[in-house]
């Protein structure tokens, strides 16, 4: 049983030591653990749509705003997990995370307070591997 407790505690903390590594922070990791999966964007005016995204994750810089073949490979800030709004999406290079991969980016204004910058896809909710988000326009 003590031995039991040691492991869950271990592994607990090994947890939270590599999220405090990656700089998410307690809310962040919060707002992951309590987001609930929803399908798809919808629009909130302006040009913008809601979509869920399921983990706080990087997004990206690109030197274009139609095209992310171009993205440098340079992280550009955080994206928190929930709600957060896009502008639209297109094609361009994979990008992979275990078994999800996809070849579409978002575009959206990040929580760090970049403009115009990429998200993959994969961290949105209500898509298929290699397939478009439903509810968000193509740019």
């Amino acid at each position: 049983m003590a031995l039991q407790r040691l492991v869950t505690f271990v592994s607990s903390a090994a947890m939270i030591a590599a999220a405090s590594l990656f700089g998410l922070s307690a809310d962040a990791r919060a707002a992951d653990a309590q987001a609930a999966p929803r399908a798809g964007c919808s629009s909130i005016g302006g040009g913008k749509y809601n979509c869920h995204v399921w983990r706080t994750a990087s997004t990206w810089w690109c030197t274009t705003t139609d095209q992310t073949d171009s993205c440098d490979g340079v992280p550009a800030g955080i994206l928190y997990g929930g709600t957060n709004y896009f502008y639209c999406q297109t094609w361009g290079h994979e990008f992979r995370y275990g078994s999800y991969y996809n070849h579409y980016w978002a575009r959206t204004d990040d929580d760090s307070g970049n403009k115009r910058v990429w998200l993959p896809v994969v961290w949105i909710s209500g898509g298929v591997n290699d397939g478009p988000i439903p509810g968000l326009p193509h740019c």
